[in-house]
């Protein structure tokens, strides 16, 4: 197997496990953040791309650097969705604002589901880069054992 093969094999699957772990975790509402999951890969590279917002997964978001902020129509139209597969009637706006004044309850602290960091993307990523090594420094040693030795694996001694 060559290192593009590996990158991609690996970047699949930790995209599947990440998908997993999020709703393992409780954190799935809308599955919106699962689905814009993306990978990229090229001979030598292979990332994970995900939406702006995977990061508050794991540690929450903080409050809106501008304490004068205003939730946009595209923050609240995500809340708003997020709400009702939540099977809330909250005001979306009254979520976003407090969200930009406050940060969200994993932020603070107070989401007694989670704490922080949750883990959701962290142990994910650990086991990826795990299995990565160990994989890329098998293919090493086939492959530096076949070059400088290419006799070695077709005779034997007896």
């Amino acid at each position: 197997m060559n290192l593009a093969q590996l990158l991609t094999q690996e970047i699949n699957l930790a995209q599947q496990e990440l998908g997993e772990s999020i709703t393992a975790s409780g954190q799935r509402a809308t599955g919106r953040t699962i689905a814009r999951l993306r990978n990229e890969s090229a001979p030598e590279l292979a990332r994970l791309l995900g939406p702006a917002h995977i990061g508050a997964l794991e540690e929450g978001s903080g409050p809106a650097r501008d304490p004068e902020a205003k939730p946009g129509r595209a923050m609240i139209e995500d809340i708003k969705l997020w709400l009702a597969a939540r099977g809330s009637d909250a005001s979306p706006w009254a979520v976003a604002t407090s969200i930009l004044r406050r940060g969200t309850r994993l932020f603070r602290g107070e989401d007694p589901r989670f704490a922080r960091p949750t883990g959701t993307l962290r142990e994910v990523i650990q086991a990826s880069k795990g299995r990565l090594r160990l994989a890329l420094a098998a293919e090493t040693r086939r492959s530096l054992t076949s070059e400088l030795f290419p006799d070695l694996t077709q005779t034997t001694a007896y």
